[in-house]
């Protein structure tokens, strides 16, 4: 049997409905506005992460700025003297042991104390976690470019090529730990005194060193790779210096009419 439904509410009854259903409209606006502020507050949280990223990456970069910025700029000097330059002609082969020498091993140090910032920098951006942050993504690029020169196997010549393992090996062989905890590179002075003194350290430059000599027993084709390499130092050192506050000078590419008048043989 159905049950007759009232024709007419008394006034008790309306408020009653009304306020029931007034609690449950509060209840669904409540759930409403507080999985609005869970979101909110998550999207907020999100953002102060990336911003404290962001905040890392650049007090990394600023931190290492310097010493990767001086590095590349001694390496490519380095490159560019060797080909489009008569340092090497005139150093390399002149019958002094000391100028010799030094001609030789501090051509492969200024490789070696970029090859160890470099491997520093890349230590720390993988601890911190900074993630795909855009100054990260840029910086990471040009290594990333330089390091593909070094040890391509599309050049002609196998000479100055340094597969990536062996870029970092020699990159952890360079670091110096200093008291603070800190990490620098090697100076010249203890490069030096370890290639001497050092076999196990020596072996791993003992290619290198014999190597300077393509410089000058190879013409703008044969030193292809060291051409590239000087090229991608300045790509570098632009992004590091845009406003050219810290490196002004120097900054010119090779170009093959810089070595068109150089003797392409070795010096007696």
């Amino acid at each position: 049997m159905l049950t007759a439904v009232p024709e007419k509410l008394d006034a008790g009854s309306i408020v009653a409905i009304a306020s029931a259903l007034l609690s449950i409209l509060a209840a669904v606006i409540s759930g409403v506005m507080a999985n609005r502020s869970r979101k909110l507050e998550h999207a907020l949280e999100l953002q102060r992460r990336k911003e404290s990223k962001a905040e890392q990456t650049e007090e990394l970069i600023s931190k290492y700025r310097e010493p990767l910025l001086l590095a590349a700029h001694s390496l490519q000097q380095r490159m560019h003297n060797g080909i489009g330059g008569g340092y090497l002609e005139e150093f390399l082969h002149c019958g002094d042991p000391e100028e010799e020498r030094y001609a030789r091993r501090f051509t492969i140090y200024t490789l070696a104390e970029y090859l160890c910032w470099v491997e520093i920098i890349r230590r720390d951006l993988q601890f911190l976690d900074l993630g795909d942050e855009g100054k990260t993504r840029s910086l990471n690029a040009h290594l990333t470019d330089i390091s593909s020169i070094l040890g391509s196997q599309r050049y002609g010549r196998s000479h100055f090529r340094i597969f990536r393992g062996r870029q970092r090996a020699i990159g952890q062989l360079m670091m110096d730990i200093g008291h603070n905890g800190s990490t620098e590179a090697l100076t010249y002075p203890e490069f030096d005194v370890r290639i001497e003194e050092d076999s196990e350290f020596r072996r791993w430059f003992t290619v290198l060193l014999k190597d300077v000599d393509a410089f000058l027993t190879h013409d703008w084709n044969g030193n292809r790779r060291q051409v590239e390499l000087q090229w991608a130092l300045i790509d570098l050192i632009d992004f590091l210096d845009p406003g050219k506050v810290r490196i002004p000078h120097d900054r010119a590419k090779l170009e093959e009419s810089d070595i068109a008048n150089r003797v392409h043989e070795v010096p007696r």
